[in-house]
């Protein structure tokens, strides 16, 4: 059974992003069960983003929904909000997190300002709970 986007309640689509099998919402966002966000960071660590590139890549903050209260597709419990590498994103503790369109792409550009990240510390505790 297809999981449902927690914005429309419709069924959402299997996409493949960066080896990990997600469920996209198209214009909405996409939702990644436990672990698989730490799957596709640690994947995009070995990007190659070149000199140029990362020399005038700036901190992205996607907008944030406060008064919004989304529940996990999955147990229908309220998600909680969670802020990481400056973007905040909804996080069900049992199931995964749900990322609004843009979230993922600043996650991802974020990560790159981190030297610690691109040294290749392979092991982020922080972040293996997402």
């Amino acid at each position: 059974m297809p999981t449902p986007c927690p914005i429309t309640g419709q069924p959402m689509q299997r996409v493949e992003v960066r080896g990990v099998t997600a469920d996209l919402s198209p214009g909405h966002g996409l939702w990644l069960d436990h672990g698989e966000l730490f799957l596709i960071t640690e994947d995009a660590r070995h990007d190659e983003g070149g000199f140029w590139a990362d020399l005038f890549r700036k901190e992205l903050h996607p907008p944030t929904d406060h008064a919004r209260q989304l529940l996990c597709p999955i147990c229908g419990e309220p998600m909680t909000l969670e802020e990481m590498s400056g973007v905040t994103i909804d996080w069900c503790k049992k199931h995964g997190v749900w990322l609004d369109s843009g979230e993922l792409e600043a996650i991802l550009n974020n990560l790159r300002l981190d030297p610690a990240y691109l040294r290749g510390v392979a092991l982020r505790l922080n972040d293996l709970r997402y």
